[in-house]
């Protein structure tokens, strides 16, 4: 017996209490940082891609420069239009002074400043047209009233018309009275919209929370039933849905993390038949976990939201180790060993098979670090890190606690069973292979029927029920999630302007452009030649005006008002117009907004969004870089699908390779591996048979199933390599009962994603479930079948 592992028993018997009191400690500092990352869990797609991408280092500027341009829109409904008016005006002036808010903005001022410089809005061709008519006009005038003129009995009267033009530029008749237009109303006429830009950013959920708590304490202490006791206000916008997603986000780590420790007691505690064995097993994994956790706080800082569900899996995971550690001692313990010598024979044997899962499991998952995807990169790390401290906790410190409880005659004594000790060989193999080619088979044959999920809306936990009849207008539906571009001057944001115009136009119908516009937009176009055709106008009239008729001077009344008019600068525009276009600091910038005309929830159309704009080549040369979230989601989404095929290939390459070292053989190596790869193919088999899809999230578990999945069979073959040929029965009977316990409670660590509110965690959790029982099936099936037809085929030689 090698002397590592009798030293390393020996120090352990003799130091346990100082090596519990040290791995204590240990956890004690850790867990100090471990509980930082509950408060820094980031929900937002771009987060999962790297800052490398320049999509992603020109949305870091954006941040940086303006913030969130994005406002939050407070939806107040009631039967009283007035009362709910009042109220939002009351609202406004409470919040306009918080340091959580940059601006309020309570008026659809776009209506008062089109219709008082409606001329100056006007298309210039279409101002010339006027001015034309009125010229011809006059000169018609003028020469009626020479004496030479002649006029034919059949020539029409030339009558002053405008009403062509007029109606060109006609708003859309409002659907509310007169008086409410100048605010935003809701699409069903029963509400009025206040528009609230926040000072901080979406992807702060911190800043989110307090911003949406804020707001509700703000209408609290208000009281809107003082106005009218049927209104109602509900939340629309990112900051809404970021902090919702928080929100469900903590409650689902509570409840997983709550199931998966009771289910995981419950199952140890019903294999081991005594509460104390579940103990001594589930303290070194908390140990471990607090130690993952804060290193993972240290080199990371954050969790995702593919992440957010490790501590469920972690503890799934982990506690395998235990469970083969404790259940090999037991079975020491029965051949009449003592507590020392029953340690020294599970720490050689079983933990040379942990050691070797675990450093293939670990490296497997570490391999996923070569990845752009963060939600694989990070994900291997975390993993990666906590199968090693798991590994260290359940060799070192859990022996330590075994060793423990038996001084204290804790342990449950346990009789000597000799039919656990009888051999025999694997039944049926050739039926075993049958059935499971039929399946492989079948499982291939709708590799193809495969399919991806590009709807994200999918993806995101439902928002809570709303009992708020109004919905927000198309206007302001439009400009909520823009890719932005930033500029530095008039000359440049106009430039990039139309350059996406021209893109748009080029694309036809296929273009995914809804519009694009700068602060500069608000403000006419060509005003200088509108100012100079205007004073032209007025002048004319000034000076013609005894031309007119009674009824034409009626008219031409009515147009005056427009024709005092001056040159609009961005400090004319009402603070209305120009928040969106504002920085942290209340400073108007230099940048372009682009809405797509697609719903940016399909990944396919935000692709082709991201396509159209995301690089702006200008016809000077100079290239723009438009970026927001979704464009990040779009760029992500093809890195994941590039990253996928790869994190898998590194994954199985990185289990061979190890399994090759450890076993020394290629054949060995293939024995060992035919579960897992024939796990993976039943996986797709039953994607099919349930309907499920491959998302964004759940591509996470294939590097998952096939780190975790080779465990089984490295634990058999072990196993079987131990106690020599003949002896199929009795490995399935001893290990293989302890790898349907580790099965089951990884699966129960798994099983705690599924009832999640969050559909992310929910479809890891089920296809995770499914992979992981099939390996299971594979491991105890087909390897032992294999193994038991090489048996044979020896014995004929």
């Amino acid at each position: 017996m090698p002397i590592s592992h009798q030293r390393l028993v020996r120090y352990i018997y003799h130091h346990y209490i100082g090596i519990i009191a040290l791995a204590t400690i240990l956890s004690v500092f850790a867990g100090f940082f471990a509980a930082k990352l509950a408060g820094n869990i980031k929900t937002d797609f771009a987060d999962l891609l790297s800052d490398d991408y320049v999509s992603v280092q020109e949305l870091n500027r954006i941040k940086a420069r303006i913030g969130g341009i994005a406002p939050l829109m407070v939806v107040i409904t009631s039967d009283d239009l007035d009362a709910a008016v009042s109220f939002m005006q009351v609202l406004a002036d409470s919040l306009e002074h918080s340091l959580l808010i940059s601006s309020v903005s309570r008026l659809d001022s776009k209506k008062n400043l089109l219709e008082k410089n409606r001329l100056l809005y006007m298309d210039l061709e279409d101002l010339r047209e006027v001015n034309r008519r009125l010229d011809e006009h006059i000169e018609l005038q003028k020469l009626k009233q020479s004496p030479l003129y002649f006029a034919f009995d059949d020539e029409e009267e030339q009558v002053l018309d405008f009403s062509d033009i007029e109606a060109k530029y006609q708003q859309d008749g409002a659907v509310v009275p007169e008086q409410y237009r100048q605010y935003f109303i809701t699409k069903e006429g029963n509400g009025v919209i206040l528009r609230l830009y926040p000072a901080g950013l979406t992807t702060d959920v911190a800043f989110s929370q307090d911003l949406i708590d804020h707001i509700d304490q703000t209408i609290a202490a208000i009281g809107p039933e003082r106005f009218h006791p049927s209104i109602e206000c509900v939340y629309k916008g990112s900051f809404q849905n970021s902090a919702n997603q928080f929100t469900i986000i903590i409650q689902d780590l509570k409840s997983t993390a709550l199931y998966s420790i009771v289910g995981v007691l419950l199952l140890i505690t019903l294999f081991f038949r005594q509460v104390i064995g579940s103990l001594f097993i589930t303290l070194p994994l908390m140990m471990s976990l607090t130690w993952t956790f804060g290193v993972t706080y240290l080199a990371i800082g954050s969790l995702n939201m593919i992440t957010v569900g490790l501590f469920a899996i972690l503890f799934g995971l982990g506690i395998d180790f235990g469970i083969h550690i404790f259940a090999r001692y037991r079975e020491a313990h029965r051949r009449g060993m003592d507590i020392e010598q029953a340690l020294t024979v599970t720490v050689r044997y079983t933990g040379k098979a942990l050691a070797t899962t675990a450093v293939t499991t670990s490296i497997a998952f570490y391999s996923l670090l070569l990845t752009d995807f963060k939600g694989f990169s990070e994900f291997g790390f975390i993993v990666g890190t906590g199968i090693l401290f798991s590994l260290v906790a359940m060799v070192a410190i859990c022996p330590a606690f075994i060793v423990l409880a038996e001084r204290l005659r804790l342990v449950i004594p346990i009789r000597k069973r000799s039919v656990l000790w009888r051999t025999g060989r694997y039944p049926k193999p050739w039926a075993t292979l049958l059935i499971g080619v039929v399946i492989t088979g079948y499982s291939l044959y709708h590799l193809d029927d495969l399919e991806f999920e590009y709807d994200f809306s999918k993806l995101k936990p439902a928002p809570p029920p709303n009992i708020n009849k109004g919905s927000l207008p198309q206007s302001l539906k439009e400009g909520r999630s823009p890719a932005i571009v930033l500029t530095e001057s008039y000359d440049e944001a106009m430039e990039v302007v139309r350059t996406v115009e021209a893109i748009k136009a080029a694309n036809g119908d296929s273009s995914t452009v809804l519009n694009v516009k700068s602060v500069y937009s608000a403000l006419p176009q060509d005003q200088d030649a509108k100012l100079a055709l205007i004073a032209d106008i007025r002048a004319l009239l000034d000076r013609e005006e005894g031309l007119f008729s009674e009824s034409e001077r009626a008219k031409l009344d009515s147009l005056r008002p427009y024709l005092d008019v001056e040159k609009l600068t961005l400090y004319d525009l009402p603070a209305d117009l120009t928040n969106e276009f504002k920085d942290k600091e209340g400073n108007i910038l230099n940048f372009v907004a682009i809405n797509a005309s697609v719903e940016l929830k399909d990944g396919k159309d935000a692709i082709r969004f991201a396509e159209e704009i995301s690089h702006i080549e200008t016809p000077t040369g100079k290239t723009y870089i438009a970026s927001s979230s979704h464009i990040i989601v779009a760029e992500m989404l093809k890195v994941m699908l590039e990253d996928s095929p790869l994190a898998v290939i590194l994954t199985l390459v990185v289990v061979a390779v190890v399994l090759l070292i450890d076993l020394r053989s290629f054949v060995d190596t293939l024995l060992v591996l035919t579960p897992l790869l024939n796990a993976l193919v039943w996986v797709v088999g039953f994607m099919y048979v349930l309907d499920m899809k491959l998302n964004l999230y759940n591509m996470v578990a294939f590097p998952t199933i096939i780190g975790m999945g080779i465990d089984n069979s490295v634990h058999i073959f072990h196993r079987y390599q131990e106690v020599g040929r003949g002896s199929l029965r009795l490995v399935l009977r001893t290990t293989g009962l302890a790898l349907l316990a580790t099965s089951l409670t990884t699966m129960v660590g798994f099983s705690g994603l599924v009832p999640a509110i969050h559909p992310a965690l929910t479809s890891i959790g089920v296809l995770s479930l499914v992979g992981l029982g099939s390996c299971f099936i594979t491991s105890v099936t087909l390897l032992p079948a294999l193994l038991q037809l090489r048996e044979r085929r020896t014995e004929k030689l």
